[in-house]
């Protein structure tokens, strides 16, 4: 853990409400695998956490990992004061974080640790890191200092996505929902200098409903060498699927009863010995009722989605609402898996004219593609190698961090080998087209 000294400086703080680890939410994916890629590159990073870190937090992020101290009452004091702006603003953010159940006084602890560490950025990670970037100051010892909202996609605009899919019952809960998500980032958003988006239609988002002054698109990346494809890989059991991905998260929980009520009994008629693995944590009711049909089996939270990658013939992504960069399909194929993907399911990627995956939007579209890859093996062990091969160019940590670098401006001492691929700039002619539609 990092010693903090009043001599302690840092390129880049990343703040968080909970902890970065392990990596089993988007927030900690990103926010994780970021900070590493950034000191990878030569860069001087620190993450704290206003939640404290599970034990058995990764030796290369714990030796990041500085304390989250209490401020003064006068730390606290000049927090709220640059919370400031109409007073009826200033109202509604105090009203915010007490809905949110966040103490002034503890989110004001930001501001002692960038005094403290006196970084050229800070980085938060979270909803609710926006409310601790507005209340540090513009300049640290006469210095610029760069407030960024690493927030991934636009919360208004993935609540909206779900509106249609919900139950009638579910309804008002979600309204609910986005409402305080826009006044979250109506009230704070404006006020910090930059967010970071997935994709150019989610900083196109965020800058329109959110009310961010810049928006910097840097896609995610995968751990390429964590998600490997191997020569020992088991020949994978024939009509067999799997989907994971956490299973209180409701894109994923959407995706996964649609299939099994829209797709998956016309896939049993036609092999009556296929099978389904649905894996991930938290499965709830409407999850596990689905083990009661015949083929689907609800395997719940794993150690490592790696054997159950591997042994299917396909991976399927049926996402129809939700926002950002699915990093389970980043996974899917780092692994070389074939995938067969909804259209939701892999906007903000770049693509290119021959996407290394097959596209479905209707039942019957999905039971097509999955049967031609069921019988055809060679077509799908060649798919999932172009796949693996289309992720090493364009989704990796070490392009995404250099990103994120020319970005902000951050100096670079030592770039080593991390990009792979190929450093891509961050402001290409296809993503500004890309812009232009979303606008």
């Amino acid at each position: 853990m990092i010693k903090i000294t009043h001599a302690t400086s840092v390129d880049v703080l990343f703040l968080c409400e909970k902890p970065l680890w392990p990596r089993d939410q988007g927030f900690r994916v990103h926010g994780s695998q970021m900070a590493l890629a950034l000191s990878r590159q030569g860069l001087n990073v620190a993450i704290a956490c206003m939640e404290a870190n599970p034990t058995d937090t990764d030796a290369d992020l714990r030796r990041m990992i500085v304390d989250w101290p209490r401020a003064t009452d006068q730390e606290s004091a000049e927090f709220r004061a640059n919370w400031t702006g109409s007073r009826p603003g200033t109202w509604l953010r105090n009203r915010i974080a007490d809905h949110q159940g966040l103490a002034v006084e503890q989110l004001a602890g930001a501001l002692s640790l960038t005094r403290r560490l006196r970084p050229r950025a800070v980085v938060g990670v979270g909803m609710h890191s926006v409310l601790m970037l507005r209340g540090l100051p513009v300049e640290i010892e006469g210095r610029p200092l760069q407030r960024v909202w690493y927030a991934a996609d636009e919360l208004v605009y993935f609540n909206l996505t779900c509106l249609p899919h919900e139950s009638f019952r579910a309804l008002p809960g979600r309204l609910r929902t986005t409402v305080l998500h826009l006044a979250l980032e109506r009230a704070f958003a404006p006020g910090i200098d930059a967010a970071i988006a997935v994709s150019p239609r989610d900083a196109t988002l965020l800058r329109r409903i959110a009310g961010v002054p810049r928006a910097i698109t840097v896609r995610n990346g995968v751990d390429l060498d964590a998600f490997t494809p191997t020569a020992d890989d088991a020949t994978p059991l024939p009509h067999s699927l799997v989907f994971w991905g956490r299973m209180d998260f409701e894109p994923n929980i959407d995706a996964a009863t649609w299939f099994a009520r829209e797709v998956w009994p016309l896939l049993r008629e036609r092999h009556r010995d296929a099978t389904w693995s649905v894996v991930g944590k938290n499965p709830g009711p409407r999850v596990t009722e689905l083990n009661n049909e015949p083929g689907i089996n609800v395997v719940g939270g794993v150690a490592d989605i790696h054997p159950w990658a591997r042994r299917a013939a396909v991976t399927i992504l049926p996402m129809r609402c939700g926002g950002g960069i699915k990093n389970k399909l980043l996974e899917a194929a780092a692994l070389a898996r074939p995938i067969v993907a909804s259209p939701r399911a892999v906007r903000g990627l770049e693509l290119g004219d021959n996407p290394p995956m097959i596209l479905a939007r209707k039942a019957a579209q999905w039971i097509e593609a999955i049967d031609a890859l069921w019988t055809s093996p060679t077509t799908a062990a060649v798919m999932g190698g172009q796949a693996r091969v289309w992720v090493e160019r364009y989704h990796n940590w070490g392009t995404a961090a250099s990103q994120l670098v020319a970005a902000l401006g951050l100096p670079i001492t030592d770039r080593g080998d991390q990009t792979r691929g190929g450093v891509l700039p961050i402001n290409t002619a296809q993503e500004e087209r890309a812009t232009r539609r979303a606008a």
